[in-house]
């Protein structure tokens, strides 16, 4: 909760997503924000809040990447 509480004063972001396989012990985690510049911009703070988390955790970053999110909106007919 500390670090989604974090993440949330960071301008631009929308918003976050942990999921967690515990037969092995990985998690992967996702933010979304309003715009490729907020995201820009947020980086050094988001590195921060990341660092925090994992040191907090006792967990080990294995990888940070960054992706285009697109989103369609489908008209379903009424009938479907």
């Amino acid at each position: 909760m500390i670090t989604l509480q974090a993440m949330e004063g960071v301008d631009g972001f929308c918003s976050a997503s942990l999921m967690v396989d515990r037969d092995s012990g990985h998690a992967v985690s996702s933010v979304t924000f309003d715009s490729l510049k907020a995201m820009q911009r947020s980086r050094k703070q988001a590195a921060s809040v990341r660092e925090s988390a994992t040191r907090g955790a006792g967990a080990e970053v294995m990888d940070v990447c960054e992706f285009d999110l697109a989103l369609a909106h489908l008209r379903v007919p009424e009938l479907a």
